[in-house]
């Protein structure tokens, strides 16, 4: 599949013509790495954004006493590294793989001039931006005013309203991320996470779908929870 096909699948350039998606796609350069490898370092000097063609990628930084803290999982059509592009400061965050990769790399100085001429690719990165900006503020939040088992149950009922599919029953059928991302996520540990993920099986809460990951969420049930924090 040739990269203009691939780019307009992208939200981002979704508003594009045909001749503004091959201008892109004339300035992007494809890469493919390989699972478990750092795309862009935190802290390094960047100048460029990169697009998400195929895989997964997870954007994570590190606290004080040095464990790593996952931000947010990125898949297909997601991009990153789109601060940096804009105002020319170091990484905020580390990138990495979790599957193999296949990446759209697009530099400031050819992104730029496409962004002054088209304000409505401006404006859904700059409302990207502050939503991941949001996101992560309350992920800080609740690592420091909540504890695990309410921070999963948050976690669990944004997870399920951005990623899930609602049921008749009222229910969300949704795949969640593995116990060990969990915990990356909400800074704990893998057995706290386990612990707390069993317990809502137990209830009745969340129920085992037929493979990895997929589960089936009440997701009131767990606003109840966080509204008697």
């Amino acid at each position: 599949m040739d990269m203009i096909k691939l780019l307009r699948k992208v939200p981002l350039f979704a508003e594009l013509n045909e001749a503004e998606l091959t201008s892109i796609a004339t300035l992007a350069s494809s890469i493919e790495i390989a699972k478990k490898n750092i795309v862009v370092q935190e802290f390094e000097p960047g100048d460029s954004m990169y697009v998400i063609l195929d895989g997964e990628v997870k954007i994570s930084t590190y606290s004080i006493d040095g464990r790593e803290v996952v931000l947010a999982l990125l898949g297909k059509g997601s991009f990153f590294g789109e601060m940096s592009l804009l105002d020319e400061e170091p990484r905020s965050a580390t990138v990495t793989t979790m599957t193999d990769s296949k990446l759209a790399h697009i530099r400031r100085r050819d992104l730029v001039p496409l962004l002054m001429e088209r304000p409505a690719i401006t404006l859904k990165l700059l409302k990207e931006i502050t939503s991941r900006l949001r996101r992560t503020s309350r992920i800080l939040e609740r690592i420091s005013s909540m504890d695990v088992p309410h921070r999963l149950y948050a976690y669990i009922v944004d997870h399920c309203q951005r990623f899930g599919q609602p049921k008749n029953d009222g229910r969300y059928a949704a795949v969640l991320p593995t116990h060990q991302l969990l915990a990356d996520q909400l800074s704990t540990s893998r057995e706290t996470i386990s612990r707390a993920i069993s317990a809502l099986k137990k209830d009745g809460t969340l129920v085992q779908g037929d493979s990895r990951g997929k589960v089936s969420v009440d997701v009131d049930a767990l606003e109840e929870r966080l509204e008697d924090f």
